[in-house]
């Protein structure tokens, strides 16, 4: 009788939630608000026949647990009042591959600002991960086409590197070094005008640990230290959000860290 061969089948839809709380806002290099925020990401995938790679819609959202400060312009109108604290709301749709080591993404991603008249941010991007057993490489291009006013050549790139370690069956450490460069044209837009030329934002390192509490749910926690190399960025008023400060520098670094809970099905 011959014997049966099980593959390992993907599945065909897979979904995750997971609630981070942290310390602060922190993205692209940029501090959006130094109290604790919580924030909500929703991803769901559809892996895609044979070697078609995969199509997801992610919806991520920022809500700010202290209300002291708020992570966007126009919101000490209405006091946080409006949508529990919620200040940003992001969508994006992704398709992804993989050529050999290398996986790869392009997406459209839309941020939202629902309690003030910031009106929306919208970006194409491109990603790029070289996957290998000792230090993994990555580049994700943000071009924002939506506003007029902006030309084509404004735009950042990320670049990161990571490493990660499997502690035990259930533990995993992971360690992340990453900047994020902006031309000349985006770093004028971003800062208001106070920067005429591309620079890095800063160097944000940090170190994570992941547990897997069962086979659909997983407990993390990290820590961060963002670094603004550039002087000019450190002592550039426009470039965190205007509600950073709350009786602490945080033009030169910051370190910030949180927990996190995911449920994967």
């Amino acid at each position: 009788e011959a014997e049966e061969i099980e593959e390992d089948e993907t599945s065909l839809f897979e979904v995750s939630l997971t609630l981070d709380v942290n310390s602060a806002y922190v993205s692209h290099n940029r501090i959006f608000s130094d109290t604790p925020v919580a924030q909500y990401d929703l991803w769901m995938q559809m892996n895609l026949p044979d070697d078609f790679g995969w199509l997801a819609v992610d919806v991520w959202a920022n809500q700010e647990l202290n209300k002291r400060h708020s992570s966007h312009r126009g919101d000490q109108n209405n006091g946080g009042k409006q949508f529990g604290g919620i200040g940003e709301f992001d969508y994006e749709i992704v398709y992804g591959n993989s050529i050999g080591p290398v996986n790869f993404t392009a997406s459209h991603l839309w941020y939202t600002y629902p309690r003030c008249g910031w009106g929306s941010q919208k970006f194409w991007t491109v990603g790029a991960e070289y996957d290998n057993e000792f230090v993994v490489p990555s580049v994700k291009f943000y071009w924002e086409y939506f506003r007029q006013d902006l030309p084509d050549d404004a735009f950042m790139i990320d670049f990161a590197l990571s490493k990660g370690f499997e502690l035990t069956e259930q533990l995993s450490l992971k360690l992340t070094s990453k900047t994020t460069l902006y031309t000349s044209e985006y770093a004028k837009y971003i800062s208001g005008g106070e920067l005429t030329d591309t620079v890095f934002g800063g160097w944000d390192n940090g170190v994570a640990l992941s547990y897997e509490l069962t086979d659909n749910v997983s407990l993390g926690a990290h820590l961060n230290y963002l670094y603004k190399l550039d002087h000019r960025v450190r002592h550039c008023p426009g470039w965190d959000s205007y509600s950073v400060g709350g009786g602490h520098d945080t033009h030169d670094g910051l370190v910030y860290g949180g927990v996190s809970v995911s449920f994967a099905f």
